[in-house]
């Protein structure tokens, strides 16, 4: 299957839509997490949302898979490793940097005490702020993909879906005993290895070589699942997110699907200008849910049935606004 200029639109569409359902989640976790009754309605409205918006980093990855897995690409290792460094790594410092002083001015504000061990720990644990764990994980898959590279080259479409097949079964399990151990995510740089079924799965979809039957139907059961048992598990004193795991029975099914439906849809809005902010905005936007919630001005009991979305729309518009200015500023090209 050739690949045309419209196919590379739809990857542009799909990188603000999930750019906008990051948001979106990140605005339902609150009252998830903090302001309403667990089981409540408007805590079964925070489900919904966060439930059917999980795909998001998931399609981010596919993304990316799409792209840097194109066999026709005859860039070198060397090349390659220069690249990503220069986009990835001063990203990383310095938003790493910001976002512990952001921790370190939300504390005071609520009277938290941290000793230095803890600022260390935070440091080195690959999840300074709780967004960020994205551009760690980045940097291991991006150390891989001149090798997954050569491997997606030199595969069958047979032995691609098997990888891809053995990748995720192998990752539902880890999810499935990490739910049931207790245990954690371990080194930041080995994050990325269950992400490589998303990684090639997205070259694959984007060639046409990967497909699943009624993608809108396994999309509303998956996201409907994961609300389900999301709430099934949860009790009044506990809230348990194995469902809202990127490798939980449901999930996978649901990006996969979002992302075919996004690749095969015949009109959606590329917005181009919203394109090179994206990842500035996934970066930015704690600072202004953060804002809400110490001011008051984001405190959703009743109502979060409306007020979720809505703010995700304002957090999401005042992100833009914010990576735009930045962007005028030299050297914040590279950083958002």
């Amino acid at each position: 299957m050739s690949v045309t200029q419209t196919d590379y639109g739809r990857l542009d569409a799909a990188r603000w839509m999930a750019a906008l359902a990051v948001v979106l989640l990140h605005c339902a976790a609150f009252p998830l997490t903090s302001t309403t009754d667990y089981g409540s309605t408007a805590w079964q409205w925070a489900n919904v949302y966060d439930a059917a918006t999980r795909w998001c980093v998931p399609v981010f990855v596919m993304i990316s898979g799409a792209l840097l897995l194109d066999p026709s690409k005859r860039e070198g290792f060397r090349r390659f490793y220069q690249r990503r460094a220069i986009r990835i790594l001063p990203a990383i410092v310095f938003w790493s940097a910001l976002f512990l002083l952001w921790r370190a001015y939300i504390y005071r504000l609520e009277d938290a005490s941290v000793d230095a061990l803890d600022w260390l720990r935070l440091a080195l644990s690959g999840e300074p702020y709780y967004h960020l764990w994205y551009l760690y994980m980045l940097v291991g898959l991006y150390l891989f993909t001149p090798c997954l590279r050569l491997l997606y080259s030199g595969s069958s479409v047979r032995q691609r879906l098997f990888m891809i097949l053995v990748v995720f079964a192998l990752a539902t399990l880890q999810g499935l005993h990490r739910e049931i151990s207790g245990s954690g995510y371990g080194f930041f740089l080995v994050w990325f290895l269950p992400y490589i079924g998303y990684f090639m799965a997205g070259r694959m979809m984007f060639e046409g070589q990967l497909r699943l039957p009624l993608p809108g139907l396994v999309f509303v059961l998956a996201a409907a699942l994961t609300a389900a048992g999301a709430s099934a598990l949860t009790t009044s004193e506990s809230l348990n997110v194995y469902f809202y795991d990127a490798f939980s029975l449901t999930v996978p099914w649901m990006s996969l699907a979002v992302f075919q439906l996004i690749l095969n849809a015949r009109r959606l809005p590329r917005l181009p200008a919203v394109i090179p902010l994206t990842f500035g905005i996934y970066l930015v936007h704690p600072v202004f849910l953060d804002i809400g919630k110490q001011t008051g001005w984001y405190a959703p009991q009743a109502s979060t049935v409306w007020q979720v979305p809505l703010t995700a729309l304002i957090v999401f518009g005042l992100s833009m606004a914010t990576v735009w200015v930045l962007r005028q500023v030299p050297g914040f090209t590279r950083l958002t």
